[in-house]
């Protein structure tokens, strides 16, 4: 897979890194098999180590599996320097975000010093299942950090839409939450743009501080190997985005919604530097 990946980053026309966490098959043996957290966590580290300064890893666990998923992280963050804890995935390994003993894990990710990548719905489309059930997914955000507040939670691609018209964006109403919960933005959440020509990213560029937004990609790697190029929607086919799928198309979208070229700069690069502790171009 390493060099399909790094054809990827070549293809982008742009000094491109990827910080990258398991997908399927890895995260759906994770709800029965407590070996696969290990497992899937390894291929990370062997992709990662042989690609230094281009590739960053991220553990994937499930607190399902408790005393496997510390030992996983010990690993990843202790020996392998992994940055980031997630994408923690409660609607497909079954518990919640707010249980003992996820709640346990987030506190350990604080000890290590990275931040927590948690799942949120992006959209609303029928038949989507769980995985778009975002007032539930951030209800239990909301109760883990109100238990962990020194920890650094990134909102996983919940700024976003979908391909068409029947996909109803969640963006307006996370914020909408998150301001009346907390009235004004929570200085350790961080939130995800996955799809920069969501209609929702002039309120968030005017809303949410610039260094609290991060670019996100929901695995859009899906599709493959061979993969996809750099800014194709999500489960969406390269030659149906509508819109040329590289990193000019992100920029021109932010400047569009009013983003000046500094929050241009720290939302495609600089905020995840800082964050997870990258090294300087």
């Amino acid at each position: 897979m390493l060099d399909d990946l790094l054809d990827v980053l070549e293809r982008s026309g742009a000094d491109l890194r990827f910080v990258i966490s398991c997908d399927f098959p890895y995260i759906t043996n994770m709800k029965s098999d407590s070996n696969a957290i290990r497992a899937g966590n390894e291929m990370i580290w062997d992709l990662v180590s042989r690609a230094p300064d281009r590739l960053y890893g991220s553990c994937t666990v499930n607190p399902g599996f408790l005393d496997e998923s510390l030992k996983v992280m010990e690993r990843c963050f202790g020996q392998w320097g992994f940055v980031q804890l997630g994408e923690m995935l409660p609607y497909i390994m079954g518990y919640r975000m707010d249980d003992a003993a996820s709640v346990r894990l987030v506190r350990e990710a604080v000890s290590y010093g990275v931040p927590v990548q948690v799942h949120i719905g992006t959209y609303w489309v029928r038949n989507a299942g769980p995985s778009a059930a975002a007032i539930q997914q951030l209800e239990e955000l909301l109760n883990v950090a109100e238990q962990v507040p020194d920890a650094k939670y990134i909102l996983a691609h919940a700024i976003g839409c979908g391909p068409t018209a029947a996909y109803v964006p969640w963006a307006d109403m996370i914020l909408d939450a998150i301001f009346a919960v907390f009235g004004s933005w929570p200085q350790n959440f961080w939130i995800e743009i996955r799809d920069f020509h969501c209609p929702a990213l002039p309120r968030v560029l005017c809303e949410v501080p610039t260094d609290r937004l991060l670019a996100g990609t929901d695995w859009t790697t899906r599709k493959g190997p061979p993969f996809q190029a750099y800014g194709t929607m999500f489960d969406v086919k390269e030659s149906d985005t509508p819109f040329p799928p590289r990193v000019e198309s992100f920029v021109g979208f932010l400047r569009a919604a009013g983003a000046s070229e500094e929050s241009i700069w720290r939302i495609g690069f600089e905020n995840a530097r800082e964050l997870l502790h990258l090294p300087r171009r």
